[in-house]
Parts: C-alpha cells; sequence; structure tokens
C-alpha cells in the first residue's frame, strides 16, 4: 500500500518533459504546457523543433498532417509540376510561359529534388519505426516509444522512472494505447492535384491571400511553406521562388522547407500560440 502510494503521489506531481531529439544531445526541460505546440530551440546544441511531434517546427499544420504534406511536395517537385504546366499549357495559351520556364530550370532543380528524395526516404523510415516501436498518448496524442519496462508508462518517461523523451507527464497503459498508423505510401498518380475542365478559363482565386513574390492575389494553386510563419506563392512564381528559398536554407546550412499545395480557397486559422514558456529540468 505504501508503494502504490508514493507512486501515486509521484506520478500525479509529474510534469511534462522536453527533450532534445538530436541524439547526440542530452538536453531535458520540465514543460509548463505539455500539451501545447510550440517552438524550441535546444539551449545546447541549438537544433529548432516541435514541442509535440520533434519534427522540424511547422506552422500553419498539425503534426499529423505533415507526412502526408511531405510527401505531396515531393511528388509535386520530382514528377508532377511537369505534368502540372503540360495540362495548364493545354488548356490556355497563356500558360506556356510557364511551361517553358519548367523546362528551363530542370538541370537546377534536380539538386534540390535528391535532397527532397532523401528526406522522403527518411520520412518513410521513420513511419515505418514509429508503426512498428510506438503508440499514441491517450492524453497528449504524442507518438511514444517503449523503451523498456512494463506497460504501465507515464507519457515521458518509464512509470518507475528513466528512458527520459518528450512528454505530457501523465500516465496510460501502453498495452490499451492505441499504435500509431503510418502514412499510406503511395505513388504520384494518387497524389496529383485536380486541375480545371478545359473548357474553364477562370482560375480559382484566394481572395485577400498575397503572393510574396508578386505580391498579386494568389490565383490557382495556392503554395505555403510549413517552416517559415508566413510565406506563400502563387502557382506562377513557385518555382523560381521555391527553388531561391531551397539554396538560401542550403547555404544556411538549414533543412529543407516543406510547401503545401492548397488547390482550394480555406478558412484561415488565426490565433495559434508560437512560443510557450517552459523551465529548464533540474
Amino acid at each position: 500500500y505504501q508503494i502504490q502510494k508514493t507512486f501515486s503521489i509521484y506520478t500525479g506531481a509529474t510534469q511534462g518533459v522536453i527533450k532534445c531529439p538530436n541524439q547526440q544531445c542530452h538536453w531535458v526541460a520540465e514543460a509548463k504546457n505539455p500539451t501545447d505546440r510550440f517552438q524550441v530551440q535546444c539551449p545546447l546544441c541549438g537544433y529548432e523543433f516541435c514541442s509535440l511531434c520533434n519534427q522540424q517546427y511547422h506552422f500553419r499544420t498539425t503534426c499529423q498532417e505533415v507526412p502526408e504534406i511531405t510527401q505531396r511536395w515531393f511528388f509535386w517537385c520530382n514528377t508532377e509540376r511537369g505534368n502540372y504546366w503540360q495540362a495548364r499549357a493545354q488548356q490556355d495559351a497563356n500558360f506556356r510561359a510557364q511551361l517553358e520556364d519548367y523546362e528551363r530550370q530542370k538541370v537546377v532543380n534536380e539538386r534540390r529534388n535528391e535532397e527532397l528524395r532523401q528526406r522522403y526516404n527518411d520520412l518513410l523510415a521513420d513511419e515505418t519505426f514509429k508503426s512498428q516501436n510506438c503508440r499514441i498518448c491517450p492524453h497528449c496524442r504524442r507518438v511514444v516509444q517503449h523503451l523498456g519496462g512494463c506497460n504501465s508508462m507515464i507519457c515521458g518517461q518509464n512509470y518507475h522512472g528513466g528512458d527520459v523523451q518528450s512528454g505530457c507527464g501523465r500516465p496510460f497503459d501502453w498495452s490499451k494505447a492505441a499504435p500509431y498508423v503510418p502514412i499510406a505510401n503511395r505513388g504520384p498518380q494518387q497524389v496529383k492535384t485536380k486541375l480545371k475542365a478545359p473548357g474553364e478559363q477562370k482560375l480559382v482565386v484566394h481572395k485577400d491571400v498575397q503572393c510574396d513574390t508578386c505580391h498579386n492575389e494568389v490565383q490557382g494553386i495556392r503554395f505555403d511553406c510549413i517552416q517559415c510563419s508566413s510565406l506563400t506563392f502563387c502557382e506562377k512564381c513557385e518555382q523560381r521562388s521555391t527553388l531561391e528559398h531551397s539554396n538560401q536554407n542550403r547555404d544556411q546550412q538549414k533543412q529543407q522547407h516543406v510547401f503545401r499545395l492548397i488547390p482550394a480557397p480555406i478558412e484561415e486559422k488565426r490565433g495559434i500560440r508560437s512560443i510557450l514558456s517552459f523551465f529548464f529540468r533540474k
């Protein structure tokens, strides 16, 4: 009874933790709001990541959406951009300039595509690993790895301590937790952007959304960078602008950013908190 009472007090007082996902770093902090998503920069190694999923921090999208957005961006850059502009040029001669620009930029895009291919392969490997070794915390919806011990767990560490990982600090039963379901390994034909019918001349307009390159209202497909708090391109500026953005990240030795393809207007979500306070663990 006394042992059970002691553990009840311990688990009730346990706070959430944030652990740097860099395998060579051992930084850990107690999180004041462990179920909130916010951007973390490790004070030891400088690695920037999402407090919930440990991936490169992402704006304007949830942790669950990131894998599929990454997959779609990979296929767009490798195959579907060319298919899209060929179809557009057949519908409207005004789009032939974009098709010609795409053809001119093919060689320049190859380096970026190789980096994206590596990122995509890493994504698939990570998804496979999580599906085999991880489950979902029923409280904060984090992906939690079972590193050892019994089925009684505290999100963020083993029930009896040790094996620290990011978590909300609340107890749950590993055997009853929902398994992690990976994204489907789909081919390019399943992530194609829907085109307007050939007879339709008017493009979709994203009202009050401005392209950060041409500064016009976005028409056609909208491209939002999910690693930048506010960066949007229209479909006509996308290839050159995202390529320049990739080169800037490479020069700064940063990971390539991913863009979300938005074919139709969406309702903007505002008021998302980006940074919350948390305290170093003693």
